[in-house]
């Protein structure tokens, strides 16, 4: 299963200027004076045994006018700080990138594709991991870190799979706090009492968390530890409505849609938070909106095909205790207690505030629309932006792979022999297509290939391209596929690993041949190609070896038919089967 590893990294202004009035409200972004907490995250990658995913970092401001120098500072931290694996980063620039794309393609700019606010980052998430193809998607934050060497290997024991009869669409893991605890690393203080906020917390987690069997269905999960299906996210995008809280309300809107969330418990990482360094008032604000947000979500919800009724019992205790008629209640006895501690304190501002909540929650917070009817249209949204991505899955892909920060391939044969030859040039020569000939002609028909490495997910040959070229596979991966626009999914013909050849049909052609279907890269590859009239010019020019050689190719290309005929055949009986059944 394809993976990818998403992380937002969220930075705000310079620690003396500190937040100001209209940046973003995020829980601690960190301020472009310091180094944070990502680099710290990369290094722990190390202990993974498996690396078998893609990373990809995804960089998130508190203000437009950051941008640029956010991306210079994650760009030296990810220097400084070598990822073991394929690294992306991805910022605004990405966005504004694929939006004029859409503007081209006489499309709306997606109103989905935003980096502000919670929800609209995760959604990037979501569909980053779709452009690059993932079935499998992990979401981290950045103030974690990995002890556990086998975490990607559960990620990915129940993903995907069955569980008593359910399908595992997503599975949420859990933090540990710096005393290895998965309970919330909080002081209780007064203005909590009528808030518990954090005691049904509690009793979430050792109802889930503490107790076996391992694998349970979940009411919460943690966005900075989430293992979402592509079935999922590809049909589920996270609420842009939403101020916070946006990874329950996710698993809300899933099982909504039909799909099941279950919480490993033996699935955790290290959550070592800086600290939130907003007002309590603010924090508190943001939670009055999103509780009432979700209530109304969950109320005026109505009967409607292939989806799924649900209540706030369902989500007992947390978040189902704050999704009740007694909000209000909760809301005012709270503000009111945590009014009264500002007042005392003389912090006249935030008693101010606090006391606005209040009103804020009685006359503000409700949402004036059908929620749940407009987070129908948002879904429908999502599914029509993917749509548009599937059909032009390349170019858009391209936006995302080009921001590679740690491909390692770039070799050039005539700008750097000595490169060549070191690293590329005995391993080439001793690949099946050379075994055949002379040791003494072999560098003279290696000096007719020409060398070109290519991006992950970068077109080697478009279909319906005329071709008069062989091609090996000299490092990496690619794959031949077609596109099934109506599914929004490709049609995957067969994959070539380092030594295995394409093309060979335009040895049998007097003309250049077109090919039937799409060659991409699926990571970054090295391929040498040799042109048709040049490799017959050698096999002529060379009689011994030429025999040999075109009788090893010639068995190439009858293993390559006979495999081709045999998918085809796959694919028309499947179709069949499907055509009997509707």
């Amino acid at each position: 299963m394809k993976t990818v590893m998403i992380v937002p990294t969220f930075w705000g202004r310079d620690s003396q200027t500190g937040w100001q009035m209209g940046d973003e409200i995020y829980d601690h972004p960190t301020p472009l004076d310091q180094k944070g907490t990502l680099g710290r995250l990369i290094d722990s990658l190390e202990i993974l045994n498996n690396k078998n995913f893609e990373l990809v970092i995804l960089l998130v401001v508190t203000s437009p006018e950051l941008r640029d120098k956010a991306l210079k500072k994650v760009k030296e931290i990810l220097q400084e700080h070598k990822a073991p694996v394929k690294t992306y980063l991805v910022s605004d620039r990405e966005l504004e990138e694929i939006k004029s794309f859409h503007c081209k393609n006489n499309k709306p700019s997606p109103r989905l594709l935003s980096l502000k606010g919670y929800s609209n980052v995760r959604n990037i998430c979501l569909y980053s991991a779709y452009l690059l193809e993932a079935e499998v998607l992990i979401l981290i934050d950045d103030d974690e870190i990995f002890e556990d060497p086998q975490f990607i290997d559960k990620t990915h024991e129940f993903i995907g799979g069955r569980f008593y009869g359910q399908t595992v669409d997503g599975v949420a893991g859990y933090y540990l706090n710096k005393n290895n605890e998965y309970y919330d690393d909080v002081e209780i203080e007064p203005w909590m009492t009528f808030w518990n906020r954090f005691g049904s917390k509690k009793k979430a987690f050792d109802k889930i968390i503490g107790k076996s069997p391992r694998l349970k269905k979940t009411p919460f999960a943690f966005g900075g530890l989430m293992v979402i299906h592509r079935n999922l996210f590809r049909i589920v995008p996270f609420d842009p409505e939403l101020t916070r809280g946006e990874d329950i309300d996710y698993l809300i809107n899933a099982r909504m849609f039909g799909f099941n969330f279950f919480l490993d418990n033996q699935l955790n990482i290290k959550h070592l938070s800086p600290g939130k360094k907003h007002s309590i008032w603010q924090h508190f604000r943001q939670d009055i909106y999103r509780f009432f947000y979700e209530r109304a979500k969950i109320k005026s919800q109505y009967e409607k095909p292939n989806m799924i009724l649900v209540k706030a019992e369902d989500f007992n205790p947390y978040p189902g205790e704050f999704l009740k008629d007694d909000l209000e209640d909760k809301v005012f006895k709270t503000n009111t207690i945590l009014a009264l501690d500002y007042l005392s304190n003389r912090q006249i501002n935030n008693y101010q505030a606090s006391i606005k909540n209040i009103y804020l929650a009685e006359y503000e917070a409700i949402p004036p629309k059908n929620v749940f009817e407009e987070y129908l249209k948002v879904q429908d949204e999502w599914y029509k932006t993917l749509k548009f991505a599937r059909k032009n899955i390349y170019e858009l892909k391209k936006i995302i792979s080009n921001t590679v920060i740690n491909r390692t391939i770039n070799i050039e044969y005539k700008q750097n022999k000595d490169a060549f030859l070191d690293k590329v040039y005995k391993n080439t020569l001793n690949m099946p297509f050379f075994q055949s000939i002379k040791e003494e002609e072999k560098e003279e028909l290696i000096k007719i290939f020409k060398f070109k490495d290519y991006k992950a997910s970068e077109i080697i040959a478009e279909k319906g391209r005329d071709d008069d070229s062989v091609y090996i596979v000299i490092e990496g991966e690619i794959k031949i596929v077609d596109q099934n626009t109506l599914k929004q999914e490709e049609i995957k013909f067969i994959k070539l690993k380092k030594g295995d050849l394409f093309g060979l049909t335009s040895l049998i052609s007097s003309k250049s041949t077109q090919y039937l279907a799409d060659v991409i890269s699926v990571e970054p590859s090295l391929i040498a190609s040799i042109k048709r009239e040049e490799l017959l010019s050698f096999l002529s020019e060379h009689h011994k070896s030429g025999v040999k050689l075109t009788l090893y190719l010639m068995k190439e290309l009858n293993d390559q038919l006979e495999n081709l005929i045999d998918l085809y055949t796959s694919i028309e009986s499947k179709s069949s089967d499907i055509s009997d059944r509707f």
